[in-house]
């Protein structure tokens, strides 16, 4: 849920109606789905954002006034890339009478990292807690076509200073990277856990089902199967555990339904929602027509063929023994070499032997 920049596949018209509200449109990432060329304009947008939104920190930290300030909680509808499905939460500070209109955000990284790409794959990812101008925050996600809602909190001036005093302690140098967990540690849960510390008490409603957290995830990426088959690959046991509503929490839309339904001493503790940004047309768009299931259907009709037609079956059964242990390998890679947790006891070994790899060789004979 840590948020990137989408491509610059955007309708003309979109574009015009964000700039002639006062709202430039940020930079693109180029056509396409080249992914170095992708990565590497990310990599220099991310550079400028983090100097910009630490300068931006120092300013606003000293003026704000937390009995002044309304505090609220943004989420972001999903996008149409697979690391945008999932939304995202952040929280805004304004201080109408100090000019000050700033969004917390616990989803940044930076491709500065020592190592990012090892660490990445090990599951060592830090992400870390930012800060930017609310209109920045408004003008991404206008410019992706992504809805924003904003829940505004009842709270007392106590609770105010202690929100606004815990994000500003935690934005410091040496306390803002946290390392993430996509399930228990990420944007949304640092909001969530904040919350339950602010509200002393806090009684959340009780989820509608319990679903799994694969099922979870399976809702949010219903638009993108390969995503999807990715996920079944590479997760194991641990997520296929039901959830309660403070589990579901991970995922932003399920936080929002939460608080908008949560009570502190038998009041709300939302005061006022709005949706501060409606998009013109849904962000997500229909998968394509080539999915794993028509990739399964396709090897399983060269199947039958090879065994009528032994001409080439050797080279087929290499191919499918070779790419089968390929993914054995990587299941047994994630389970015992990274610190994945949820890549634990992956059944998928089973069927995937990463000793298939050795055995293609034998079928050449």
């Amino acid at each position: 849920m840590g948020r990137g920049r989408r491509k610059a596949r955007r309708d003309d018209s979109r574009r015009n109606r964000i700039t002639a509200q006062g709202l430039p449109p940020h930079l693109g990432e180029g056509g396409g789905w080249g992914f170095a060329d992708r990565i590497m304009k990310k990599f220099t947008f991310i550079r400028l954002f983090l100097c910009c939104a630490v300068s931006f920190h120092f300013a606003a930290a000293q003026v704000i006034r937390p009995s002044n300030a309304e505090i609220s909680l943004l989420t972001a509808a999903a996008g149409e890339d697979l690391y945008a499905v999932f939304g995202h939460s952040a929280i805004r500070i304004k201080d109408a009478a100090a000019g000050i209109d700033v969004v917390f955000n616990y989803g940044l990284f930076d491709f500065n990292q020592p190592n990012f790409y090892v660490n990445f794959a090990r599951g060592r990812m830090n992400y870390r807690l930012g800060t930017e101008p609310f209109e920045h925050f408004f003008n991404t996600y206008a410019y992706e076509n992504r809805g924003i809602r904003e829940q505004v909190f009842e709270l007392d001036s106590a609770q105010k200073t202690f929100i606004v005093e815990f994000l500003i302690e935690n934005n410091k140098p040496e306390n803002r990277y946290y390392r993430y967990h996509f399930f228990l540690d990420n944007c949304a849960t640092r909001i969530r856990d904040l919350m339950l510390k602010t509200y002393d008490g806090l009684v959340l409603p009780e989820a509608k089902e319990h679903p799994t957290y694969r099922k979870l995830v399976y809702d949010c990426t219903r638009s993108h199967p390969w995503g999807r088959f990715g996920i079944d690959i590479a997760l194991g046991l641990p997520t296929d555990e039901k959830t309660d509503m403070y589990r579901q929490m991970f995922l932003p839309n399920y936080m929002f339904y939460a608080f908008a339904h949560a009570t502190y001493n038998g009041r709300p503790i939302v005061k006022q929602t709005r949706d501060i940004f409606l998009p013109d047309k849904p962000a997500i768009q229909p998968p394509g027509f080539f999915t794993p299931m028509v990739m399964c259907c396709l090897i399983l009709a060269l199947a039958l063929l090879f065994s009528y037609v032994h001409k080439g079956a050797r080279i087929f059964d290499f191919v499918l023994f070779f790419a089968v242990g390929l993914v054995g390998l990587l299941v047994v890679a994630l389970w015992f070499f990274t610190d994945h947790t949820n890549t634990h006891g992956n059944l998928n070994i089973i069927w995937a032997l990463p000793t298939h790899v050795v055995m293609a060789f034998f079928l050449l004979r």
